[in-house]
């Protein structure tokens, strides 16, 4: 527990020190054209890491109990704010290649004149590195509880699906020729490459699960090494069904399709069974919570429509009511009367 607080001041005087010393260099008249108007590829939202640890997390680490479950509240107190480090991930590859692929001198004689050991492109990987030694503290913390074993894990979970969010957004932006507006299909839940089974065709997929929407990629390698991942097809959420096990393969788990043939199934042979087993767990978190949510919306219109209540039933016959009633008038410029009969049933 000394050991958190302990880092966390260093890490708030190590991030201060890059905002004092570096960012400033950004508004100097002799900066490098390529460089004009960067401030934000290259320091990403550092400003506002720096902002919510110095102001909010580390005080509030420095006057907890030296408990691992109140340490642990302060992570879950602030869940959205650690969404920044997602963000921050997804950033620096951007800020990587301006800062190491042109070596530009400005950093460097900025480094020269403070006496530093250390280049900026070091200091910037600081979030990334203390990110990481959350999620290791967090484990050893799990390891000394004797109560309050859940929000520490969650705590844990919490830092665990940050590190992972920030690969995942990294990864949306390779996929290529996609037809389909990604920020609209909710969450990435995971990725994972799966052998795919397809009638008799088979072939070798990344596929990715969003809360709306389930997406197959085929990877194709860069130029330059890296991955992209081509768009082959994907299908909404709300319009699929789920297998757990197939006969195929105890890896296997299939994906079909309302209102379609059975031959239109999809088999998803993971890696391992650890892979298939989180797939599974949350497709089948999806598909209830659609289900669910389907079911509400159905009673709500079947409520407004007026088909689930009977609210006039308790209204008893009455001699009173006018049951047959004839209205008679004259059409003018015409020499006959229209009659309109109205009769109302009890």
């Amino acid at each position: 527990m000394e050991e958190l607080v302990f880092t966390e001041r260093e890490y708030v005087r190590s991030l201060g020190y890059i905002l004092t010393h570096y960012l400033p260099l950004m508004d100097r008249l002799d900066i490098p054209q390529d460089l004009r108007g960067k401030r934000g590829v290259i320091f990403g939202n550092l400003e506002k890491l720096y902002d919510f640890h110095s102001h909010y997390f580390l005080p509030e680490l420095e006057a907890c109990p030296r408990e691992p479950a109140m340490m642990a509240r302060c992570f879950l107190r602030h869940s959205e704010s650690f969404g920044l480090y997602a963000l921050y991930s997804k950033n620096k590859p951007q800020s990587d290649a301006l800062i190491l692929h042109h070596r530009h001198d400005i950093f460097k004689k900025k480094q020269q004149e403070l006496g530093d050991m250390m280049d900026l492109s070091s200091y910037l990987l600081r979030p990334i590195q203390r990110i990481s030694k959350y999620s290791l503290l967090l484990q050893d913390m799990l390891a000394l509880a004797a109560v309050y074993v859940a929000e520490i894990q969650a705590a844990a979970d919490l830092i665990r699906f940050q590190m992972r969010h920030g690969n995942d957004l990294l990864t949306m932006d390779a996929i290529q020729d996609c037809d389909v507006n990604l920020k609209e299909q909710g969450q990435l839940i995971r990725q994972d490459e799966f052998t795919v089974f397809f009638r008799k065709k088979k072939c070798v997929r990344r596929v990715f699960l969003f809360e709306d929407l389930i997406l197959f990629s085929k990877t194709k390698k860069t130029d330059i090494g890296n991955d992209v991942y081509i768009y082959k097809q994907s299908f909404k959420t709300n319009d699929i069904g789920m297998t757990h096990n197939s006969a195929m393969s105890a890896l296997c788990f299939e994906i079909w399709f309302r209102r379609r043939k059975s031959e239109d199934t999809y088999t998803l042979r993971a890696s391992s069974v650890e892979v298939k087993k989180a797939w599974t767990t949350d497709l089948e978190r999806i598909l209830w919570d659609q289900a669910a949510h389907s079911r509400e919306m159905r009673m709500q219109e079947r409520v407004f429509m007026g088909m689930d209540r009977k609210p006039f039933m308790d209204i008893q016959p009455s001699d009173a009511a006018i049951c047959d009633r004839a209205v008679s008038c004259v059409v003018t410029g015409r020499s006959k009367e229209l009659h309109i009969q109205h009769t109302t049933y009890n």
